[in-house]
């Protein structure tokens, strides 16, 4: 049957690049819904981490709870069937069985770990140094945040990524070594990740370590994900009126929908907000300029220059989301998007199998990584991203310093 809907996805596919007929996507986006029932596809493997967000942006279209809801350029729609598409033809290899064996860590170095774990909190202490404040702590005596004037450019950001990385560890370790200690040190970590008030590390670390878990432990219960999401959602909304201000106001949502709870518009927004924002690009023809500017947030943020795309085709200026497509769309048009699209999937999945083959913690903490890439890939090209594709290099290093050969 996988064989099947891998076919019949790639067939589509090629209809969709010769065609541009938006009649095809339907029918990729009922092969998603029909592999996941049949599969009964669990939330750690990669397939889940690329259709689970982009069918639910496809549903998000299709509420019309905004003054800002419009019908989509067929182009637009084609290029967010992407990653759908891809998603079915490149599907794991079903021979490889989740096993939940734990392995010691014969070569782990406690003073290592305690080294590195300086240096994190030493990168945190030198950006608070250099800023005199915390975003969070000056939101509640002055009510501004100033959060993007936080941190030395660049430093900031890779110690971003460190942290992401150390945390990632710290829970691979308390998975073998069961000593609180380390849950302590991932704590710490969050609550600096909450005083910089960066949901985006938040989110990442807990995504990270989630997966992390259910590929070294066991799965998490569905109602208790179900919780922790809701949980998390919460948080979020709150975090983004605290930085951005009356979410209900700013994404024009109707009267009669004033019910709906801020989590819920928050998330709604962000899904919705980047296709309309993907359609200005694509009306206006402002696209494969081959400029090199997709590249840019793979630079430190000192270096990089002035993207080739601007306010203008954002539909509303609080909402900067862009999903993964809209920057490589406007360097290098479709078919630059569908390449990149092709190779990060095929990437993803490679990881996933690798990591459970081998189960140590480099083949793991790649994946986690691309995982994460993955399911925001929505939300912003996570994988040209530097504070987080640059915690892969992290990850290598930490393993190699700490680890070594598991």
């Amino acid at each position: 049957m996988n064989r099947i809907i891998k076919l019949f996805a790639l067939l589509l596919l090629i209809l969709i690049t010769v065609i541009y007929d938006h009649k095809f996507t339907y029918i990729i986006l009922f092969l998603c819904f029909f592999y996941m029932a049949y599969n009964k596809i669990k939330y750690y493997k990669p397939n889940f981490a690329f259709l689970a967000p982009w069918i639910l942006l496809y549903l998000f279209q299709l509420l019309p709870i905004t003054h800002y809801n419009r019908e989509l350029d067929p182009i637009t729609i084609q290029l967010i069937t992407l990653p759908l598409a891809m998603s079915l033809i490149f599907l794991p290899n079903r021979s490889i069985q989740k096993r939940f064996e734990i392995r010691s860590l014969k070569r782990f170095k406690q003073y290592k770990y305690n080294l590195a774990l300086i240096v994190c909190y030493a990168l945190f202490l030198v950006n608070f140094a250099f800023s005199g404040f915390l975003p969070f702590i000056r939101l509640i005596i002055s009510g501004d945040s100033n959060y993007f004037d936080y941190g030395i450019k660049g430093l900031n950001g890779l110690f971003y990524a460190y942290a992401n990385a150390f945390g990632v560890l710290s829970y691979y370790i308390f998975i073998h070594e069961k000593r609180k200690k380390y849950l302590y040190v991932i704590l710490s970590i969050f609550v600096i990740f909450l005083l910089c008030m960066t949901r985006q590390n938040i989110i990442s670390l807990i995504v990270e370590i989630a997966i992390l878990h259910s590929i070294c432990a066991k799965p998490i219960n569905n109602f208790k994900l179900a919780t922790y999401i809701i949980i998390l959602l919460i948080g979020f909304g709150i975090l983004g009126e605290s930085r951005s201000g009356d979410i209900r106001e700013i994404m024009g949502l109707k009267p009669e929908f004033y019910w709906l709870p801020n989590s819920f518009i928050w998330i709604y927004s962000y899904f919705f907000f980047n296709v309309l924002n993907l359609d200005n690009i694509v009306t206006s023809g402002h696209y494969a300029l081959f400029d090199l500017s997709s590249l840019n947030s793979l630079l430190p943020s000192f270096l990089r220059g002035n993207p080739s795309d601007d306010l203008s085709s954002l539909e509303v200026v609080n909402f900067t989301i862009s999903s993964y497509i809209q920057p490589i769309f406007i360097d290098f048009g479709f078919w630059g998007v569908l390449i990149i699209t092709l190779v990060v999937v095929y990437l993803t999945v490679k990881a996933y199998e690798i990591a459970m083959k081998r189960k140590n913690f480099q083949a793991i903490g790649i994946y986690v990584v691309l995982f994460f890439c993955a399911s925001f890939s929505f939300f912003i090209n996570f994988w040209f991203y530097l504070p987080i594709i640059f915690q892969i290099p992290f990850i290598l290093l930490l393993n190699k310093f700490i680890i070594k050969n598991e």
